[in-house]
């Protein structure tokens, strides 16, 4: 038996939860707004400001909940904009100390409520949430087997330990819009895109863009409100360099970026919109190793015992990536619309999992809202929430584990004839797929010398009959003697071949 320690990687998730967080806003109207009149739109965006994970396993997070009400004056069509911000700090225990392990973050507005006290006084309530997953690479050291024993072994191909780097930026670009005098942004998105990524002395080069789409209103002197809107797009550069040992051109890659936080402050007379971005940029690799595990062991000796741990190893991974569009029905209220000025989606609560063995079903929340004007001038806004489910082929087993991504990368629409609009959303999917392979490998091993085997001297050789479902191990271990014995006195040349008849048995 060839001498040697080798260890198999596993990437285990050691966290998945969400922690939730309520906002609650009493805000009074400065002098210089007007009374409230009709509320038209209430949102929370919640982002993330920082976080980090800490020596003793503990996720300290920092965000900030952007509250935006948007309402009508009385006898006026013009919008009016109240903007705050609720800043919060979480502290969420992963419960595993020791590990640096890969946090994936999800921040969604789960409800709001908003109302109108009294003319100059509004109440906010409401909850948002953060989907927290962790995933480490944990090392299983195969153990040194004692010397001769007869050891069974499986050839196992899977994957080899992740290696992973993440950098977290800030990213400011002043955008120029040619529109003077803009009072506030109504409403903005972010869509990443990678564009390169080079891998070049134990460093990935990351580049991408992030596009900056923005609703904003012009401002009217006379009202302190906005009369027109307009919107803006912006393709801002990103780039990277992580620092990443051990990686090569020949590993799998991984690259992501992810748009934690986003803000927009308009310049008063000038047409610019001051944005700053908090961007996070990752790269994770693997590279597809092969390892011999023993799976059974025995002496011909002595009695042996031994333990085992079940092993759930990931093979090499695929990547799946799909472009999705889903369809969706607005209703404005019967309200003959004049014009659209935008229209955006989110999906929320995203769940990608196999339905059958050439496919994966996409689920989840999609919250669609738009923004306009009917035929008297008068701003709407609607909104719906609506279960959607989305087919992507792919080739995978009930035991596929789908490591996936999700982002709304564009939402279009029309105006039917009935008055609702149809909104088209359109969904970047990608996903790293990776069949598990169950395997029982030995942990420990005891040799009890104190228990030695019954031998007998009067047979040198034995004869038994076996069927298709006997191979050499199975046959050696039953009979105390070595596969090399049987394979040789049978003229057998592969040992995990099913046996059937008579097999010959030597006694060692």
């Amino acid at each position: 038996m060839e001498e040697k320690t080798k260890s198999v990687h596993i990437d285990e998730t050691v966290y998945d939860g969400q922690s939730e967080q309520g906002v609650e806003l009493d805000y009074v109207l400065p002098d210089y707004c007007p009374d409230i009149f009709k509320i038209l739109s209430c949102t929370l965006t919640p982002k993330i400001v920082s976080y980090s994970v800490s020596a003793d396993g503990k996720l300290n997070l920092d965000g900030v909940v952007y509250i935006k009400v948007l309402y009508l004056a009385e006898s006026s069509t013009d919008v009016h904009c109240v903007d705050q911000r609720y800043t919060y700090s979480k502290t969420v225990d992963l419960s595993r100390k020791g590990v640096e392990p890969i946090v994936s973050l999800q921040m969604k507005a789960d409800y709001c409520n908003c109302r109108a006290v009294s003319p100059r006084r509004i109440d906010v309530r409401g909850a948002v949430s953060c989907r927290i997953k962790a995933t480490a690479s944990t090392a299983y050291s195969l153990p040194d087997i004692p010397e001769g024993l007869q050891v069974r072994t499986r050839e196992i191909t899977c994957c080899g330990g992740t290696l992973c780097a993440e950098k977290q930026m800030i990213v400011r670009e002043e955008i120029e819009t040619g529109a003077s005098g803009i009072a506030f942004i109504m409403q903005c998105d972010t869509v990443p895109k990678i564009t390169d990524l080079r891998v070049i002395a134990d460093k990935a080069v990351l580049k991408g863009t992030v596009t900056v789409n923005a609703l904003y209103g012009i401002f009217n002197p006379e009202t302190n409100g906005c009369s027109e809107t307009e919107k803006m797009s912006a393709d801002i550069p990103v780039s990277a360099i992580l620092d990443i040992d051990g990686i090569t051109d020949t590993h799998r890659t991984f690259p992501e970026i992810g748009v934690m936080n986003c803000e927009l402050i308009p310049k008063p007379d000038s047409g610019i919109i001051s944005c700053e971005l908090l961007v996070e940029c990752r790269v994770r690799a693997q590279l597809e190793e092969t390892a011999r595990i023993a799976t059974d062991v025995y002496s011909t000796d002595y009695e042996t015992e031994f333990t085992a741990n079940q092993l759930k190893l990931a093979t090499d991974p695929r990547v799946v990536s799909q472009n999705l569009s889903v369809r969706t029905e607005l209703s404005t209220d019967k309200e003959e619309i004049r014009s659209v000025w935008d229209v955006s989606s989110e999906l929320k609560n995203p769940v990608c999992r196999p339905r059958s063995d050439s496919e994966l079903v996409l689920t989840g929340q999609l919250y669609c809202r738009a923004f306009g004007s009917n035929v008297d001038g008068v701003p709407f806004f609607c909104e719906k929430q609506e279960a959607v489910e989305q087919i992507i082929s792919a080739n995978v087993t009930q035991d596929t584990s789908v490591d996936f991504n999700v982002i709304v990368t564009d939402t279009g629409f029309s105006i039917k004839p009935d008055g609702c609009l149809e909104l088209t959303t359109t969904l970047d999917f990608s996903a790293s797929l990776h069949n598990i392979k169950p395997v029982e490998a030995i942990n420990t091993v005891t040799v009890r010398e104190d228990k030695p085997k019954d031998k007998s001297d009067e047979f040198a050789l034995r004869i038994c009959y076996t069927d298709d479902s006997s191979d050499c191990w199975s046959i050696a271990k039953r009979y105390n003697t070595t596969v090399k014995a049987i394979m040789e006195e049978n003229e057998i040349e592969d040992c995990d071949a099913p046996l059937s008849g008579m097999i010959l048995i030597p006694t060692v």
